[in-house]
């Protein structure tokens, strides 16, 4: 019996942005086929059939992918000085945030958590402390060395007390990519043990939603609409919450989709550029300039306010938003691919990251965030070149 706990099980394979996006879509879809809330609209055949399309043409492609994939998982350290200059420029801007919005989120919840941030400023931390926490755990995979490791944990306590609930799973997802690819064969007991903790990380990350937002068991059963059948079941309130931020995305995408009909208006195009393919911070600043509005979307509930990649792009456009989108996640998952070929230094980071931004597609649009361009086409490039001129630095 030990041997067989013992037997290791290749599963980097699974590990490709284009599985990625069948295996998050696809828990969304079982989750949301619980019927644990009221609220949710029945899924339609339109959806449905949209999902399956997409998911043949990503597995045909993932396959082709794994068939050609290049190693590009190589790995070099920066050495300790230059690790540690990142990790402090990393708390410099963190401080630098939080003297600048005056209070922090754990302690005074008055704010509105979602609003804190310096403008030019978070979007640089936020990148590094992702980009450069699934770094330090690598380079600790490599060298064993516990101070890297440390760094980590820093970090992911600081974006806990700010509230950055999606951060901190981009590191851990990330972190849980690379550490796959990095072993290759994970032993059967380890997966084991993972697969029999995810009903406490579901606890756990229902439990810090719900101190995050300040809610109550009896507004997160009765206002945001929890079935008899959970009702029933005797199930933790938190692991609700949990249930609805994996499956309200695709319940407020079902309700646009039943609700917008195919009319088309003048603005609808101008809509779809600014507000689903354009970075954020770019809109932000050109709103008032050119009487731009963010689309009004309809919601399940104004409690839950995500409704994955796709809601904007279908609100806008109707299903050719909704194709035009999946078709932009194919050329942006190619770019970054032909980026992490072409500098490949922090390869195994950016793939491991590309691989958790597909995942993370079910909440909401990552494809224009500021800080997700940062990390796949920013600091791949920047930190490869930093490590060529250190290197020649070396030799001379």
């Amino acid at each position: 019996m030990l041997r067989l706990f013992d037997q290791r099980i290749n599963l980097s394979f699974i590990v490709n942005p284009f599985y990625m996006y069948c295996i998050a879509f696809s828990f969304a879809l079982i989750a949301y086929l619980a019927r644990w809330s009221n609220i949710f609209p029945k899924l339609s055949a339109g959806l449905l059939l949209f999902f399956a399309v997409t998911f043949v043409i990503f597995i045909f492609a993932g396959y082709l992918f794994v068939k050609k994939q290049p190693d590009f998982y190589n790995h070099q350290t920066f050495g300790r000085h230059l690790n540690d200059i990142i990790f402090w420029l990393i708390i410099l801007l963190g401080v630098i945030n939080v003297l600048y919005m005056g209070y922090l989120p754990v302690l005074d919840r008055s704010h509105n958590y979602r609003e804190f941030g310096m403008p030019v400023i978070d979007p640089l931390f936020n990148s590094l402390s992702i980009f450069f926490s699934v770094f330090f755990f690598h380079a600790f995979l490599d060298t064993r060395k516990k101070r890297l490791l440390i760094y980590l944990i820093i970090i992911l306590i600081f974006q806990a007390i700010i509230f950055r609930r999606s951060a901190m799973m981009w590191i851990i997802i990330s972190s849980s990519f690379l550490f796959i690819l990095y072993l290759k064969k994970i032993r059967l007991l380890v997966i084991i043990l993972s697969i029999i903790c995810i009903p406490a990380l579901s606890y756990c990350f229902g439990l810090y939603g719900n101190f995050r937002s300040n809610l109550t068991k009896s507004f997160v059963i009765n206002d945001l609409g929890a079935s008899d059948t959970f009702k029933n079941s005797g199930i933790s309130f938190n692991h609700y919450m949990t249930y609805l931020y994996l499956s309200s995305p695709l319940a407020n995408l079902q309700e646009n989709i039943d609700r917008k009909g195919g009319e088309l208006k003048n603005d609808d195009l101008k809509n779809f550029l600014f507000y689903c393919l354009i970075p954020q911070s770019f809109t932000i600043r050109l709103e008032k300039r050119l009487q731009l509005l963010p689309p009004s979307t309809y919601l399940i509930s104004p409690n839950l306010i995500v409704g994955s990649f796709y809601m904007v792009s279908f609100f806008t456009l109707g299903w050719i938003g909704m194709i035009s989108m999946f078709l932009y996640l194919l050329l942006f998952i190619l770019l970054c691919l032909s980026i992490i070929r072409r500098w490949n230094i922090c390869g195994l980071e950016t793939y491991s990251l590309l691989s958790t931004m597909v995942c993370m597609l079910i909440f909401s649009n990552f494809l224009n965030r500021l800080d997700v361009i940062l990390m796949l086409f920013v600091y791949p490039v920047i930190f490869h070149f930093l490590f060529k001129i250190k290197s020649r630095r070396i030799i001379l």
